[in-house]
Formats: structure tokens, C-alpha cells, sequence
């Protein structure tokens, strides 16, 4: 990604992380559809922790930076997904072609139907 906005200081970013560890943990151990949430929860605040950025304070105190700092993501995940298709499109011609080949070789045209 090339543009980041970190807006989360040291001691909440500890905190963020120490405490997603432990939601994480706890739903978990607890299981169903609180645990989930709270599984869920823990995540959020985890990346949050670790990423250093978090987009609901940034709405808050400058929603227009946020969303250009949104926009971008967007355009650098668009770009990953753009770059990560043509490769698994070449691959895919590239087994394609493979395919084709043994299909030629197994069944040759010259050769007679048998009764």
C-alpha cells in the first residue's frame, strides 16, 4: 500500500492489541454466536492495533483524509486483484495449452474409429 495514515498513538495501539488478544481468545474458548462476535471484535481491534490506523477515529476527527486515505486503498487492492489475475490467467492458458496438447497426442485425428 503505498499511502499510510497512522492515527492510533503507541499506548492505544498496546492497548488495542493486548485486549483484541484477549477477545480473540475469549470467544473462542466461549463458542457460539457471542463467542463469534467477540472473536469478531477481538480481530477488529487486533488490526486496528497492528495496522496503527483506525478508520471510524479518522471519520470522526477528518472524514475528507479518510476517505481519500479509503480511496487509495481501494485503487492499491484493485490494482493487487488486477495483478493477481493476470497471473492466474496466464497459468491457466499456460494448463490450457498443456491440456490441449496431451488431448492431440492421445487421440490423434488420422486415426480410425474402431467398430
Amino acid at each position: 500500500m503505498s499511502t499510510s495514515i497512522h492515527n492510533v498513538q503507541r499506548i492505544e495501539r498496546v492497548i488495542s492489541i493486548a485486549t483484541g488478544a484477549a477477545a480473540i481468545a475469549s470467544g473462542v474458548y466461549q463458542g457460539g454466536t457471542r463467542g463469534l462476535i467477540k472473536a469478531l471484535g477481538g480481530f477488529a481491534l487486533l488490526q486496528r492495533g497492528t495496522s496503527g490506523h483506525c478508520s471510524l477515529k479518522a471519520l470522526i476527527s477528518d472524514p475528507q483524509a479518510e476517505l481519500v486515505y479509503l480511496r487509495q486503498r481501494v485503487a492499491d487492492l484493485r490494482a493487487a486483484l488486477d495483478k493477481l489475475e493476470a497471473n492466474t490467467g496466464s497459468k491457466k492458458r499456460t494448463q490450457e495449452i498443456k491440456m490441449d496438447s496431451a488431448l492431440e497426442e492421445t487421440f490423434p485425428a488420422s486415426d480410425p474409429i474402431s467398430p
